[in-house]
This record gives structure tokens, C-alpha cells and sequence, in this order.
């Protein structure tokens, strides 16, 4: 076959157009092919999936009552069996999400180009197809960095893609059984979306829409096979676990409060994050409906763009009842921007072939013009050069998303630390943490928010866990203890803060990060509230956990009426490394707060006095005195590096040995803060 040098030079600009979406997809690819192997949580939520996974592989299953080991996600249960499968880990996970987007790009090439649609020239459709992934690529941000996790999504966007695509070509494919039977394929792929996500039921109802519109006398078959493994699976199910089932996938789901506002500002967010992407959808709906008033016939090259616009349609109201439902985030935007990136894309080749019709009749009614082969190739251009203005501005940094050497290091000291402890170990946000360091995992958080929501559910033996020291550790995160809206979580919360006090605030070093999603970083390690545990040679002195300032004198509002049991609720600071309840805190009235407090006389029996301190470092006016017969026998001061972690010091009182003191705490700070826990004398 000859190639023309028009055809080389068309070729040329659709290459040219392409280029800026090919770069968006190389951005995709930087950042997926580098977080593909990372071997923590990159989303709060993955590792919880991963526990799904080994207890469906175990045997154990995932619906069930709500109880201290487990409480399962408020999802159907596809993508947890198909991680059990494999081998639950983080990179078969996100193995499963490249597959499933390598997958999409296949049916968006197949379902743009193909032959049946009788596009004047292919190089528009393939233009399309490539401008089309990369819009896709450039929401990847918008929508937190979601393809790649360990999550339903992406495999979810297959299926139902793979679905619409299918059905829209098989509907009036072959004849007899045959047709039939490609009908209910397409069912099947959409039915088994719906135990992926919830949401895949609107997609099954497209699917009829698309059958009956095309081959109505196939939707017979279509709903039959559809509503035989939808119903047939969830009765199955629902037997199996007790209702369990569809109490978790429907009844608790449907529990979740709805958000109006955010359901109608989804509508703005979603058409108008790409607005030249809506813009070209319209304009090519607009030419479609043009070449149909003047032909008097469907246009075959806009099958694609009228296809994936009604899809679109549906998608932007997935999207926005998924960000109406509380905690949601921008992943529920994903079917959207998927199939309004494929609309753009399909506008292109037809506009190009649309166009090419109407110059058809302009010549059949007003004679040959020379420039008329070229008007299609030109008009294409023109929808082309549109999205890939829209790619080019879209740009973003794929290394912001991109773990580096130093979170793998963090998660590694976070594990080995986990692993040294001597007991159980509960990991609220980071169960499979606990399984990578060899322990039993135990309820995700998630869990806990779900069946504590608008219509509480007993949670079997969490509360027993807790009060009686079941765990040797709890590892909390930078949000597990400021979030007190729902009252039976918070009860649980305040049960653990008097059962269980901070023991380590994290170093950086051992803070995994997250970077998809909301920001969810291990923050402390807690442990049972218990004395301190005194050597033969040791004497307690004070141990603050009088919750008044007994026996003390006190001058100023900084440390308040006694020692505290926490700073969380009015100052969200958590103190790590006292014991028992209680400590003396000087931020009681606020930093602006100064003041003192001198302690009852005692004897000094002992060469060392020690002490846990923590907070401010400024010497001059954060310490702590010993003061004998009116004068200063030592001075502790915070140590370094300082902050809410209480770390030992001490005071050599060897010279005043058998003596009086006292102590005495001062703040003179109008900017930070003093700490004081356990005050015991060494002999």
C-alpha cells in the first residue's frame, strides 16, 4: 500500500497533537513503576484489604459479627478473594491494578478504533485513544494517586469499562445462541462488578439500557443472567454468614450520612476539573447531532463518543453519590474521569468523521471544492490540539507520590520495633504491620468508625481488651485519638486513654508516610497504665497521680488544679513516657500560662534524684530546683532533643544526703511548656 505524503504529514501532526498526553502517561508510569514494589502502606486502608485476603485464604472468611480481631470492609468481596488468590501482599495488589489499567487501555483502543465504526482516516482515532489515556493519566492527582493501590478501584473501572465496551458490540453480534450468549458474557462482567463495589448495580442497569436500546429482544437473556448471579450470589452469601453479608455490603453501608452539598458541588468538580474535555464532548455531541439532521442517519465514527458520553452521564452520577457518602474521597471521582477522558477522546475521530459527511453532502449539493478532503483532518486537529492543551496544563510532579529509601527504612524500624515487643500488638490503621512482624492483626480502624456509625453495634471484646491489658502494645496514628464524633468510638477511646497511656513518641525515622488518601502516619506506641516499676535500691518520691496539688503550694495558672491524665482534648498534645495516669503539666492555663509549684518537704535518702521531664529547652525558665535550707542544691532541665517525649535526669545529691528538701517545678515561659512524671530517689 502506498502511503501518500498528506498521510505522512497527517500522521505527523496527530503525533504531534498526541504528544502531551503521551508525556501524562509517561508521568503515570514514573509513578507507579516506582511505587509498585514499596512493601507498606501507601493508602491507610491497603493493609487492612491484605488482612481480608489472608483470612479468606485461611479459611476464615471476612463477614461475620463485628469483634476485636476483625470487622470487614463495607465492600463486596471480589477483590479481597482474588488478593487471596494470588498471595495477599502489597505488590500482588498493585500488580492487580496495573493489569486492570494496562486492561483499560486495551478496551478504550478497541472500542475507539475499530473497524466497524468506518472512520474516514484511523490516524484521528488513534489520536483519540492516546489523548483519551492521558487525560485519564492526568486526574491520577485529582483523584489522591489511586490507581495503583491496594484497593477495589481500578479493577472495579475494568470491569465495569470491559463491560460497556462488550456489550455495546456484542448486543447485536452473531445470531441464534451465539448472540445470546455473548449477551449474557457481557452480564456476567457486570454482575461480578457488583461484588467488587457496590456501585457496579448502576452499572448493571446501563448494561440493560445499552441491550434494549440496541437488541431489545436480547434484554430478556441480559437481566435473566445478570439478576441470576446478582441475586443468586448475595442469597448464597447472606446464608453463608448469617445475613452478616448484607448487613455489612448494604444495611451499615446504607447507614452513612449524606451529604447534599458535597453531592451537588461533585456535579462542578468532576465536569470541570478538565473543562475543555466537557467542552469537546459537547461540541462533538453538537456535530453528531448536525450529521443526523442533515444525513438523516446515525453518523458510525460517533458510535464511540455517543457511547462513552452516556457512559460519562452515568459515571458523573456514580461520582457524585460517592462523595455525598461520609469519609469519602476523590477515588469516587475515578469512573468519571475514566469515561469522560474516553468521551473526549472518542469526539475526536468524530468530529473528523461527522465532518467528513457533511462535506459529502455540501459537494452533492454544491459541486466539488478542492479543500474539502481535508476539512475532517482539520477539524480533528482542532479537537485534538484542544485536549492536548488540556494534558500539557494538567501537568504534575510524579516524585511527590513516590515513597523514597527513607519511608522503607521507617517502615522497616517501625516493624522491627513492633516485633520486639513482648505480646500482642494491635495496629488500628496499619493491621498488616503487625503480620509483617509476625504477630496476629487485629480490627482496623475503619472497622471500628463503620459499626460505631449512627447505629452503633456491639464490637465483641474490645472494650475487654482494652480494660484488661489484652494488648502489650497499641501503635496509634495522627489521627486515632482526635476524632470524637461518633459516641461509641469515643467511648472506646476514652476507655483506652485510662486504661493505656503514651509509652514512645514516634522518631520521624519510624514514621512510614502514606501518599495516597488521607494522611495517616503511625504517631505513638502506647502501653498499659501500671506504676512504675521500682529497683531494690529505688524510693519513689512523687508519682503525680493525686489529681489535685495536695499538699503543694502554688502561685500562677500554668499547672493548673493537679496533674493531668492527658493533654489531648484541650491542646491535642500527646505526652509519651509517663506511667500510671497522671503527670504534672505547666500548659494547663496555655503557654501565655506561668507559675511554680513546691512540693512537701522530703527526705533526701539517696545519692541520686531522678526524674522524667519533658517539653520546652530553655533552661532559664523550664526547670525543675531541689532546694534545701533556702538554697538551690541542683537543677534539672529539660533534655534534648526536647518535645512531649518524657526522658530521664538527674540530680546528684550526694552532698545533701539525709537532708530536707523540696521541689520545685517553675515555668516562666510564655511560649512552651514543662512536663514532669515519677520523681524517685536511688540510694
Amino acid at each position: 500500500m502506498k502511503i501518500t505524503r498528506a498521510q505522512v504529514i497527517h500522521g505527523a501532526l496527530f503525533l504531534l497533537v498526541a504528544l502531551p498526553a503521551f508525556y501524562q502517561i509517561y508521568l503515570l508510569a514514573a509513578a507507579i513503576g516506582h511505587r509498585l514494589a514499596y512493601p507498606y502502606d501507601l493508602e491507610w486502608m491497603e493493609g487492612g484489604l491484605l488482612v481480608h485476603a489472608q483470612r479468606i485464604r485461611d479459611g476464615l472468611g471476612i463477614y461475620g459479627p463485628p469483634s476485636v480481631d476483625f470487622i470487614p470492609y463495607l465492600y463486596t468481596p471480589l477483590y479481597p478473594t482474588l488478593l487471596a488468590l494470588f498471595g495477599p501482599s502489597y505488590t500482588v495488589g498493585r500488580v492487580l491494578g496495573v493489569l486492570a489499567l494496562l486492561g483499560i487501555a486495551s478496551v478504550t483502543a478497541a472500542s475507539i478504533v475499530s473497524r466497524r465504526h468506518r472512520h474516514p482516516s484511523r490516524l484521528p482515532a488513534w489520536a483519540g485513544v492516546v489523548l483519551a489515556l492521558g487525560l485519564f493519566a492526568a486526574a491520577y492527582p485529582v483523584t489522591k494517586a489511586w490507581y495503583d493501590l491496594v484497593r477495589a478501584d481500578t479493577c472495579f473501572l475494568y470491569m465495569v469499562t470491559a463491560g460497556i465496551a462488550g456489550l455495546s458490540r456484542w448486543a447485536r453480534s452473531s445470531r441464534g445462541l451465539r448472540g445470546h450468549g455473548k449477551v449474557a458474557a457481557g452480564a456476567v462482567l457486570l454482575a461480578l462488578a457488583f461484588f467488587t463495589k457496590q456501585t457496579g448495580i448502576i452499572y448493571v442497569a446501563f448494561g440493560g439500557a445499552i441491550v434494549l436500546v440496541l437488541a431489545w429482544r436480547r434484554a430478556f437473556t441480559y437481566a435473566a443472567v445478570a439478576g441470576a448471579i446478582g441475586l443468586g450470589f448475595v442469597a448464597v452469601f447472606g446464608t453463608a454468614t448469617n445475613d452478616w453479608f448484607w448487613i455489612y455490603v448494604s444495611k451499615i453501608h446504607r447507614a452513612h450520612d449524606f451529604n447534599m452539598d458535597r453531592f451537588w458541588g461533585g456535579f462542578a468538580r468532576i465536569t470541570w476539573q478538565f473543562p475543555i474535555a466537557s467542552i469537546a464532548i459537547a461540541v462533538g455531541l453538537a456535530i453528531t447531532l448536525a450529521t443526523w439532521i442533515v444525513r438523516r442517519r446515525f453518523p458510525s465514527p460517533a458510535f464511540p463518543l455517543v457511547l462513552w458520553s452516556a457512559t460519562y452521564a452515568v459515571s458523573i452520577v456514580v461520582g457524585m453519590l460517592g462523595i455525598g457518602t461520609e469519609w469519602s474521597v476523590e477515588n469516587a471521582f475515578m469512573p468519571a474521569f475514566l469515561h469522560g477522558a474516553i468521551a473526549a477522546g472518542a469526539a475526536v475521530p468524530a468530529v473528523a468523521g461527522c465532518v467528513r459527511l457533511l462535506g459529502v453532502s455540501y459537494q452533492e449539493r454544491h459541486g466539488a471544492r478542492a479543500w474539502l478532503p481535508h476539512v475532517h483532518t482539520v477539524a480533528a486537529l482542532a479537537v485534538g490540539v484542544a485536549l492536548a492543551v488540556s494534558c500539557w496544563r494538567s501537568r504534575w510532579n510524579w516524585r511527590a507520590f513516590v515513597p523514597t529509601a527513607a519511608d522503607v527504612t521507617a517502615g522497616d524500624k517501625l516493624v522491627a520495633r513492633i516485633r520486639a515487643i513482648d505480646g500482642r500488638v494491635w495496629v488500628p490503621s496499619h493491621p498488616w504491620y503487625a503480620h509483617l512482624a509476625g504477630k496476629t492483626p487485629f480490627v482496623h480502624r475503619m472497622g471500628v468508625k463503620d459499626v460505631t456509625d449512627r447505629k452503633p453495634r456491639p464490637i465483641l471484646g474490645i472494650e475487654e481488651a482494652i480494660d484488661s491489658h489484652a494488648f502489650a502494645a497499641i501503635v496509634l496514628d495522627n489521627i486515632d485519638l482526635h476524632d470524637d464524633l461518633q459516641p461509641e468510638l469515643a467511648t472506646i477511646r476514652m476507655k483506652l486513654r485510662r486504661a493505656y497511656h503514651a509509652a514512645v513518641l514516634l522518631p520521624g525515622d519510624e514514621r512510614p508516610r502514606g501518599f495516597s488518601g488521607a494522611s495517616v502516619v503511625p504517631e505513638s506506641i502506647w502501653v498499659p497504665s501500671q506504676p512504675p516499676k521500682l529497683a531494690a535500691d529505688q524510693t519513689l518520691v512523687f508519682d503525680f497521680e493525686d489529681p489535685a496539688w495536695t499538699g503543694w503550694q502554688k502561685s500562677g495558672g500554668a499547672w493548673g488544679y493537679g496533674p493531668v491524665a492527658d493533654l489531648l482534648d484541650e491542646h491535642h498534645v500527646i505526652v509519651a513516657g509517663a506511667t500510671g495516669h497522671r503527670f504534672a503539666a505547666s500548659m494547663t492555663g496555655g503557654h501565655k500560662a506561668t507559675g511554680r509549684v513546691t512540693s512537701p518537704p522530703f527526705t533526701i535518702a539517696g545519692t541520686r534524684l531522678t526524674m522524667l521531664l519533658g517539653g520546652g529547652l530553655d533552661a532559664t525558665k523550664l526547670r525543675v530546683e531541689l532546694v534545701v535550707a533556702d538554697a538551690i542544691a541542683g537543677v534539672a532541665a529539660v533534655p534534648t532533643p526536647g518535645g512531649d517525649q518524657l526522658r530521664p535526669v538527674t540530680i546528684d545529691t550526694t552532698a545533701v544526703l539525709g537532708r530536707k528538701g523540696v521541689l520545685r517545678l517553675i515555668d516562666d515561659s510564655e511560649t512552651q511548656h514543662l512536663l514532669v512524671d515519677d520523681v524517685i530517689l536511688v540510694r
